[in-house]
């Protein structure tokens, strides 16, 4: 299991406790690495959560660098509110439902307010994070995964249902999520500081633009996994998200 420090902070507004936790050790046999940046390490997201809604009062804050003295770890008398009853706002990511709902946290957080590049190009990226979680390991529908043993035939047959449902509700959604990579790109390309490793070249692909994805990717100076399997799935014309290594 990966292994966390918890620290406890408050709600500005109520002044409500909340249980944070810090990452301290990784499972590198875990970890999974997506084509987008997504990255997941014993099925959890290990990139921090930096906005926050209070499961006592519901106000929305931010917490950029959980440091003291704007945290403790010492656990207050007072009740506390787990991580898991904020973490994503809460949300089960076990069914569809789950996962379009933080699709409309997103959404509605960017459409409520004015945020400065640093903090909307967080959530853009959530955002597209959460709309590709919709078909995220679509490879799981083939036959194969059964068949060669790497799940049995039930946990398949609702991976592939889920899937498949999940798919439907992307293309339903196309239009916003395009709409939001090419903001998110617009941003990225203003503020170069603000990308992850191959963002552009990934924006790019997954916008369909293959030639400029192909183009961008020609350009980086060392090729790894990552850039070639980038480079395969763009002349492929595939503009899915996939999984990288894990």
């Amino acid at each position: 299991m990966l292994k966390f420090d918890s620290f406890y902070f408050q709600c500005p507004h109520c002044q409500a406790w909340l249980e944070g936790r810090n990452l301290k050790a990784e499972l590198v046999n875990e970890a999974i690495l997506y084509s987008d940046g997504k990255v997941l390490n014993d099925n959890l997201i290990t990139t921090p959560q930096k906005m926050i809604m209070c499961p006592s009062c519901g106000h929305v804050f931010w917490v950029e660098n959980p440091v003291e003295p704007l945290i403790t770890y010492d656990k207050p008398d007072a009740e506390v509110y787990s991580w898991n009853t904020w973490r994503f706002f809460g949300i089960s990511f076990s069914d569809n439902k789950g996962k379009l709902a933080l699709i409309n946290h997103y959404k509605t957080f960017l459409k409520k307010s004015h945020y400065d590049p640093r903090k909307e190009i967080y959530l853009r990226r959530f955002l597209w994070w959460a709309y590709n979680d919709l078909h995220r390991n679509h490879q799981h529908v083939r036959l194969r995964y059964w068949l060669n043993g790497f799940m049995s035939f039930g946990v398949w047959h609702c991976n592939r249902k889920l899937i498949l449902e999940g798919e439907k509700i992307f293309i339903k959604h196309y239009k916003e999520f395009t709409d939001n990579l090419k903001r998110l790109m617009a941003l990225l390309e203003k503020h170069p500081e603000e990308q992850i490793d191959l963002e552009l070249p990934e924006i790019y692909r997954e916008l369909r633009q293959f030639d400029k994805a192909k183009e961008l990717l020609e350009q980086v100076g060392s090729r790894t996994h990552f850039t070639n399997e980038m480079l395969r799935h763009s002349k492929w014309k595939d503009a899915r998200v996939f999984m990288v290594s894990g």
